[in-house]
């Protein structure tokens, strides 16, 4: 780049610096201070000079090592036992590379929340790391720093057998000035000793296990006596510009001669938006801050949409020459609160949120890696996310990064689970947060700061925390803790969870239920719907963690219940369309409500939390970011998590209807995206296996960003159909890509069926005479003619010899609620219900998956495994629960009798047409030759 630049349009002001930019990782262990630092960044300025240390390290565990550690029993250099050395790579934990035996997860501290799950290598205690490398002979003059990217818990780090300093911090990555600990042209040895049993500020990420080693990179970098310390850039959307904060540091005692800094600011794919050149004075200690304003020109703003990123490239001159320079990356958006709604760049704006528990089920860690974070929250974008909630912990800088390129905001989170230290460290949330700020003010996706999970720090902590954030960084928007105690003085949002009596947000809500909140809200932990996770990922698990779920005991599951792998696996996509029905169903619900403004669904991936003897999948995807099996993919997620959807209010409509009838639905639309949605013309068919049977076109009119309201009604006159057909109701606007559907099954008017055949026990008899006129009481002479007879289950006619050479109906117990619902967390006894394809369904709509079809008619089932009594037996419906798998059809052969069909939990008689239909077809089965051939 030219360094004779022309002026841009700027201001300079001065910075108060209201951080210390040493506090947070100072220890008085070593000589070296902390200071702030940038590693592996995405670019790197060509007058920079770094050493990246990646790669292999030296390492042995030492098992006897207590307390603070001093190298030995004295504060001088005592070597260390090398006898065990083997190597690891840095950055990477040391239980992903072998070091420990299978056993336990050491899991954080509260004990309402603590979750021990299998983990291949566990070791906890001190580990020591050596790595030499050659410093650079042209490092001569210069500075030089050892950065650190980060370490859990802590490390006291030596640097040729000379102390540098101790660090243990929340979130932060800092360098240490060892210029006098290397000589330039040889090699220098650093040592760290790392611990992983004491206590860290980690939260969340030491929740799965307090792992153990350096999580980031390490380098060394060599700075001129007068150099950049730091550069940042802060969006200026109103003023179509930014201001950037550039930090220049002299070391020593030299005149450091004529100074200026010299920027050029331009788009990713080079087209320059600004320059500006500015001499620049140092203060008495060596300082120079400065802060400049310029525009930018052409100005794209960013938003998820468009994560559009500009380059900063700056350049410290002394006396006209290129000294030190610095690259940057930077976004420009306005997110806000006013009123009771978002606002992003001056548009209303929806969170479209998940949860991310930290789950890395090879690498236990975040990875230090640009590219898989990328890959994950594309996953996440082509979904409709637009926003991401760190349960009580701060990502990686690295994640931030990809996050500033996918077009995903962030909700990082202080370690505090209420008041209450995740781990037994310091309680200082202030400290906390001022370090948050300082490290990661510099990426346009940090959104929002948050002090932890569900509950309240206490007064006066939290308005002063809430205060200095509003103070120090008004770019972004503040709750005090997700699900917690959020109120106007603590917090600029909500996110609702029984507090101060307001209902909870964990589960779709009434429309109008929150309309006397006075600030935005989105929905705490979301749906959460519990499932048993799939075993079948099982060859995935290569990592540090092994399957929590294995195919053996998947498989043994199924032996001891007396079914095979196919209907196991049956059930495992009927759990994940069942799944994906709820999801679909509950986020739509919530985006019905005007007063919403967004939710945190959880969560994206599963968590394989233990419950009943096995492990959750409550994750819209797998614990690897891939589509479940019988659930949604990120596209069909989409069409109902986009920035603009349409909604149908299905509330008191049943999605099962007979010819003749007439259901008004009313259709929505909820629309977030940036520019208005003008003259609306929704396009609607019901169709039946691809044939359309109704449909319309109506104007809709035009829509604001923010609006969420109906945009007329549809009236379904059911047709008449010959047989029971399952529809489609496909919703469009026109000349878009916007489309929503809905699943209907419609049944045509039952004609009346003769029941001359048929024979029912005394219990039954009312019911079943009802729907088939000429049916008998079982035990009378007209009895005797009948060919069928239904039973209710152990009635004692069901022994009689009587009933030799009849076919059989044996009804069992369908009482209480439908069995149909998904536990929040919790695994409950409907966890995927599926059918056989099977003749004596005749034409009742069957799928291989529960749907709603379903809803009226599934109960409890039988739990497996049957009785040997039962003899041979064909099952057609088999449904999974928390501890058992359920039948609630099949077809029974006992010697010298002829099968008979049992259901249980499947209500019959209920009335309605599904129930109607199905018994029908399943007489109508019974009267064949095929029933009896077995």
């Amino acid at each position: 780049m030219s360094f004779h630049l022309k002026l841009g349009i700027f201001l300079i002001v001065s910075l108060v610096l209201l951080v210390s930019s040493t506090g947070f990782g100072d220890d008085h262990w070593g000589p070296c201070p902390a200071s702030p630092a940038v590693v592996n960044p995405p670019m790197l300025s060509p007058f920079q000079s770094v050493l990246a240390l990646r790669g292999e390290w030296d390492f042995v565990a030492d098992t006897n090592l207590l307390g603070r550690h001093r190298m030995g029993k004295g504060p001088e250099w005592n070597e260390p036992d090398w006898s065990q050395v083997r190597t690891l790579h840095v950055p990477g934990c040391w239980e992903a590379q072998g070091v420990g035996e299978p056993g336990i997860s050491e899991t954080w501290d509260p004990l309402f929340d603590r979750i021990p799950r299998p983990i291949n290598h566990k070791y906890m205690g001190a580990g020591r790391y050596r790595k030499q490398i050659d410093i650079p002979k042209d490092w001569d003059g210069k500075r030089v720093w050892l950065k650190v990217g980060g370490v859990r818990t802590e490390a006291w780090i030596w640097v040729n057998k000379k102390r540098v300093a101790h660090l243990n911090t929340f979130c932060g990555t800092y360098k240490y000035d060892i210029t006098d600990h290397v000589v330039p042209g040889e090699q220098v040895e650093i040592i760290a000793t790392v611990r992983n049993d004491s206590p860290s500020r980690k939260g969340c990420m030491a929740a799965y296990h307090r792992f153990g080693g350096f999580y980031r990179d390490i380098e060394l970098e060599a700075t001129p006596q007068t150099r950049i310390d730091d550069v940042w850039v802060q969006g200026r959307l109103d003023r179509k510009g930014a201001r950037v904060h550039v930090s220049i540091r002299h070391e020593g005692n030299s005149d450091p001669g004529t100074l200026e800094v010299a920027a050029a600011l331009a788009t990713l794919n080079g087209e320059r938006v600004a320059t500006f050149q500015h001499p620049i004075t140092l203060n008495a200690d060596g300082i120079a801050d400065l802060a400049v304003e310029t525009t930018l020109m052409p100005f794209h703003a960013w938003t998820p949409e468009n994560p559009f990123l500009y380059l900063a490239e700056v350049v410290l001159l002394q006396n006209g020459v290129p000294v030190h320079g610095w690259v940057e990356r930077f976004g420009v958006r306005k997110l806000e609160v006013k009123g009771d709604r978002f606002y992003l760049n001056n548009e209303p704006f929806f969170m479209r949120g998940y949860g991310d528990d930290y789950i890395y089920p090879l690498t236990l860690i975040s990875p230090p890696d640009r590219e898989a974070h990328r890959k994950h929250l594309d996953i996440a974008r082509r979904a409709g996310f637009n926003y991401v909630r760190h349960h009580t912990h701060c990502e990686i800088p690295e994640f931030f990064e990809a996050a500033d390129e996918a077009g995903i905001l962030i909700q990082p989170e202080l370690p505090y689970y209420h008041d209450i230290t995740t781990e037994a460290f310091s309680f200082d949330p202030l400290c906390d947060l001022q370090e948050l700020y300082r490290h990661y003010r510099r990426y346009v996706s940090f959104a929002s700061y948050c002090t932890g999970n569900e509950g309240h720090l206490g007064s006066p902590v939290d308005k002063e925390v809430y205060a200095w954030a509003k103070q120090n960084d008004p770019d972004r928007i503040m709750q005090h803790q997700d699900g917690g105690c959020n109120t106007p003085d603590n917090a600029d949002y909500d996110t609702p969870n029984s507090y101060g009596g307001m209902a909870t947000s964990i589960v779709p809500w009434k429309r109008g239920t929150f309309d006397a909140l006075t600030m935005p809200f989105i929905a705490h932990e979301y749906l959460n719907l519990g499932i048993k996770m799939d075993p079948r990922t099982e060859p995935l698990f290569t990592g540090v963690i092994p399957a929590p779920r294995s195919m053996e005991d998947y498989e043994a599951s199924l032996v001891q219940a007396g079914l095979n792998r196919t209907w196991g696996d049956r059930c495992l996509r009927a759990a994940h369309g069942l799944q994906g029905y709820y999801q679909k169903q509950g986020i739509e619900q919530a985006r019905l409500d005007p007063a919403c403004d967004g939710y945190s669904y959880w969560t994206i991936i599963d968590v394989m939390v233990n419950q009943e003897n096995t492990y959750t999948g409550q994750g819209f995807l797998n614990a690897f970011w891939e589509p479940k099996e019988g659930g949604l993919t990120p596209e069909e997620f989409f069409a109902f998590n986009g920035p603009t959807v349409l909604l149908a209010d299905l509330d008191g409509i049943n999605a099962v209807l007979t010819a003749g009838e007439s259901v008004a639905v009313p259709l929505w639309i909820s629309h977030f995206a940036a520019e208005p949605l003008n003259d609306a013309v929704l396009t609607w068919t019901l169709a039946a296996g691809g044939n359309p049977l109704l449909s319309g076109e109506f104007d809709a009119g035009s829509f604001s960003p923010g609006d969420v309201r109906q945009a007329g009604t549809i009236t379904l006159e059911t047709p008449s159909v010959v047989t029971p057909v399952k529809a489609t109701l496909q919703v469009t606007v026109n000349k878009t890509d916007i489309s929503n559907h809905w699943d209907f099954w419609l049944f045509p008017a039952r004609q009346e069926q003769p029941g001359n055949d048929i024979a029912a026990t005394e219990d039954l008899f009312p019911e079943i005479a009802r729907r088939y006129p000429g049916a008998a009481q079982l035990g009378t002479a007209e009895a005797e003619k009948a060919s069928l007879v239904i039973a209710s289950e152990n009635h004692p006619a069901l022994t009689d010899t009587s009933l030799t050479g009849k076919r059989v109906l044996i009804i069992g117990a369908a009482e209480g609620e439908p069995n149909i619902k998904l536990g929040w967390w919790s695994l409950g006894n409907q966890l995927g219900t599926a059918f056989e394809s099977h003749p004596l369904f005749g034409d009742f709509p069957v799928e291989e998956s529960i749907s709603p079809l379903w809803f009226r008619l599934i109960k409890k089932g039988m739990p497996l495994p049957l009785n040997a009594e039962e003899g041979q037996v064909e099952h057609i419906v088999i449904g999974e629960g928390r501890k058992n798998y359920f039948t609630y059809l099949y077809r029974q052969k006992q010697e010298h009798s002829l099968p008979r069909l049992h259901s249980h939990g499947l209500d019959l008689l209920n009335g309605t047409p599904e129930a109607d239909s199905l018994l029908d077809n399943l007489l109508d089965y019974m009267r064949t030759d095929a029933f009896i051939q077995f």
